[in-house]
């Protein structure tokens, strides 16, 4: 049985995954960029290229938003969070994004991901992710 502690640590994480997946979808990098510890984090791109810091990872989303004039629908399944600890903990899930790009193409992106999320001055953050595609 889980503790109270952690199903309010699951329920936090839930939410802020909640909140980074609307300012995906919505293409606010802004906001999506406030859900990151810029300074703690590291991270696996989806090609098993490695982010040693969030510059990497900021480079990515600013040159791949732009080309997208619209998500036409992100859903995640078989997501789970699992507590480490207080302020620690992993999400992993699995997705399906269709996307239409402004030069009028639709693509779809299936794949997985893993996030480890820390709680810093009551506030969880992401600091670390790997993401990987699926050719289904």
């Amino acid at each position: 049985m889980k503790s109270v502690n952690n199903e309010q640590i699951e329920s936090e994480v839930l939410e802020a995954f909640k909140d980074l997946s609307e300012a995906a979808e919505s293409l606010d990098t802004e906001r999506y960029f406030e859900f990151f510890d810029k300074e703690k984090f590291t991270g696996l791109n989806t090609d098993g290229s490695v982010w040693h810091s969030f510059d990497n990872l900021e480079v990515l989303i600013l040159s791949g938003f732009p080309i997208i004039e619209q998500s036409i629908s992100l859903e995640f399944n078989n997501v789970k969070v699992t507590v480490i600890n207080p302020t620690t903990a992993i999400l992993v899930n699995e997705y399906i994004h269709s996307i239409l790009l402004k030069s009028g193409d639709e693509v779809q992106q299936l794949g997985g991901g893993t996030q480890v999320w820390s709680k810093t001055n009551g506030l969880w953050k992401l600091v670390s992710v790997s993401a990987s595609e699926s050719s289904q």
